[in-house]
Parts: structure tokens; sequence; C-alpha cells
């Protein structure tokens, strides 16, 4: 279900949904109205200014992120990690954490959110901020990581293995994956062919993928797959596949004790191992960082650096 507006509007919008100032609990209660509300004006204020907070930051972080029914608890997680590196008071966090939660309840009224999606932040008994951590997350899986998880996956759900498969293997995102044709890809040239808003592709925007000859067998594959599909797509089930994706990824990483970085991970594994390619085929490391952000699909290349391609795994 595609938002309008950008990312913090869509978020805001969702709070509004559930803003009801002046109203009182015993009122609602007697009617069999939603309790859940924002009743005070100064409450939705501070939680409109936390939840702008938080889509800055998955802008920063997961710049391919643009609608709030792809944002998952991963990224909620990060987000409260971050405020606990940069110190921030105790008190400050908490009501944070109260705000992420409020607009997690609010995408479930309005709908944006499925009933069996996973709360945004867990809810915590003791009020503490046990579960989270003040190192720094990695950016991507190591490439063992991501084969350890899609093996896992593929014995339940060998449909999401897929999907995960071809995040990996192309760089897509898992839109993008999931909405994949057979027409789109060609095997002679290893280059795929996203039609912006055919493919789902971030702001509508057409755009190629170069894939390693060595992955040419997978392209068959997959391709010969949506072949045997009336209108060529890869997967069926497209518009609640992302969200059965994720799930199998959350509950691969627990079982693996691998800390979870989202779907967004095995994109951003594409990336590192795209640059260190290039890096070993003699390109410099302006060449490779520009190769690797025109692979994604990024509109510039310091997105690319900032959250993809971290110096530490870099060429100095």
């Amino acid at each position: 279900m595609s938002q309008q507006g950008g990312l913090s509007y869509q978020m805001m919008k969702a709070l509004q949904a559930i803003f009801r100032p002046g109203g009182s609990r015993h009122e609602d209660k007697q009617h069999g109205r939603n309790q859940d509300v924002i009743r005070s004006i100064g409450t939705m204020q501070s939680m409109v200014a936390d939840v702008h907070e938080f889509a800055r930051f998955i802008r920063r972080q997961w710049p391919e992120v643009s609608e709030v029914e792809d944002v998952e608890p991963e990224m909620a997680q990060a987000f409260v990690e971050e405020l606990i590196r940069r110190e921030r008071s105790g008190g400050r966090i908490g009501r944070v954490m109260a705000s992420l939660r409020k607009l997690d309840r609010a995408c479930r009224i309005t709908g944006v959110f499925g009933k069996d999606a996973p709360p945004l932040l867990p809810y915590k008994t003791d009020g503490g901020l046990g579960g989270f951590h003040s190192e720094p997350r990695p950016v991507a899986y190591f490439p063992e990581q991501a084969e350890r998880i899609i093996e896992w996956i593929i014995n339940i759900d060998p449909i999401s293995a897929r999907v995960l498969h071809v995040m990996q293997k192309t760089g897509l995102r898992i839109r993008e994956a999931v909405y994949l044709r057979a027409q789109d890809i060609d095997v002679a040239t290893c280059f795929i062919t996203l039609e912006g808003n055919v493919n789902h592709t971030k702001g509508g925007r057409p755009r190629e993928v170069r894939i390693s000859p060595e992955e040419t067998p997978f392209l068959s594959e997959i391709k010969a797959i949506g072949e045997k599909n009336p209108t060529g797509h890869i997967f069926h089930d497209r518009g609640s596949l992302p969200d059965r994706v994720r799930e199998q990824v959350r509950k691969a990483c627990k079982a693996l004790g691998i800390p979870c970085l989202g779907t967004h991970g095995f994109r951003k594994t594409f990336a590192a191992q795209n640059y260190k390619n290039r890096i070993e085929a003699g390109a410099d490391d302006d060449q490779a960082l520009l190769d690797t952000s025109i692979q994604l699909g990024h509109n510039r290349k310091e997105v690319t650096i900032q959250s993809y391609v971290p110096p530490q795994d870099r060429r100095n």
C-alpha cells in the first residue's frame, strides 16, 4: 500500500489518526471507543518531534526506505542504540521509546502494519533498556552469515529464501526483488532492467543492474521460474511477501545467534562484496564506490559511503 508524502510526514499522519485532544479516557471506555489515543497537545508535539528524528535516522541508514510499512523493528532498535551511544539521558531515551511504541500502535490501528507484524520495539516489563547495545551494529551480514540465514530459512520457507538469494546476488531492494519478472532479466548480457513503477523501484525511477557473469546459472534459474507465470513474475503473493520474508529473517537470526540486520542487510552484503570485487579488479576507492552506488540505484555516492560501505571496509 503506497503512502503519500515523505517518511516523516507519513509517521506524523499515523499519530494524527489517534490524536484526540481533550478526550476523556473514561468517556472513551464508556462509549466503547479505542482508548489507545494521544490526548495531550504537549504529548503529541513531543511524539511528532521524536518520530521526525527517527525518520531522519532511517533516511541516513536505510535511504531506500520511503514508506512506513517498510520500517522494521531492527531500525527502531538501532535508533535507540544510537541514542544510548550519544549518552542521552535515560528519561529522554525512555520518552523516545514510548513515542516509537505509540507510532507502532497508530500504524496498527490505521492498518499500515499488519496484525501479525512484530512490534517496532519489545515491550519491557521492567521498564528498563535491556536488550539494547551501546556498541554500533555491523552494517551488513558477513557472506557466511547470509548463507547460514538462507540455509536455515530454505527448509521452512523456500520462497522467502529465494527472495533473499535474489537480494544477495543482485543488490535489489526487497520490493524490487519481489516484483522481478522474467522479461526484466537478460541472461546473455547479465543485466536486469527495472521499469520504475512496474518493478516498484524507489521513486518509480527505471534503472539497470549489472550482475556478475558468475551468477548466470542463478539468473537462468529464476528467469525460467518467471516464464512459467503468465505475468512473468518470479514470485506470487507479492503484496504480503516482504513482511513474510522479514519475519523469517528474524526467526533465523534468533535461532542462529546472528545479529539481525533485517532484509536490508542482504542488500548491504551485496554492496560490500561489489566494492571488494571492484577493488580486486583494479579500481581505486572512488571508482569502486561509484560503481557500487550505481549498482544500488543511489542518486548520490555519499549515500553509499554513509550507509553501505563504511570506512573500515574500504581501502584507504
